[in-house]
């Protein structure tokens, strides 16, 4: 089943599509230039970024899975006969659960330093910046349908449907 209210698939989602249309930027670019002398093609990371918040986002999740923000009495486990205690968070952790991990994403440009240049210093390739395009548009379409049924489902709970 789909978390239809989960902030991170919506932020995470979000983030991506931002990524891959400064992707899609920087691919034009590349195709409109590619007859300039001297140009070399951009690419546009930001996959690792993102890998990195889903990351401690998990660990935040983890954090709040091993903790009890607020303080609970030992209890027994009928079942079992193991007393189950809780802890409230370090100071360390509280400000981490607080920390937002978002602020820090900036999808990357860097210039294509290891694609060999033509005759003219320009290294741009036209069929693979085609290609590129091509995936890139697709990645954001499966984003915006995922990102469109989480908000149509989201809509469908509000309506009571």
């Amino acid at each position: 089943m789909v978390d239809l209210i989960s902030d991170r698939t919506i932020n995470i989602t979000q983030l991506s599509m931002d990524g891959l249309m400064d992707r899609q930027h920087a691919i034009a670019s590349n195709i409109a230039n590619v007859m300039t002398p001297g140009f070399q093609r951009k690419e546009v990371a930001f996959e690792s970024q993102l890998a990195e918040i889903v990351e401690k986002e998990d660990l935040k999740d983890y954090i709040k899975g091993q903790n009890s923000i607020e303080y609970r009495p030992p209890m027994l486990d009928v079942f079992t006969g193991e007393i189950h205690k809780y802890r409230t968070p370090t100071l360390q952790e509280k400000a981490y659960l607080q920390s937002n991990v978002y602020e820090d994403y900036r999808p990357q440009v860097v210039t294509d330093i290891y694609s060999g240049p033509d005759s003219t210093g320009n290294n741009v390739e036209l069929e693979r910046e085609m290609m590129d395009m091509s995936k890139t548009g697709t990645k954001f379409l499966v984003l915006s349908n995922l990102e469109r049924r989480q908000f149509q489902g989201l809509s469908e709970v509000i309506r009571g449907q």
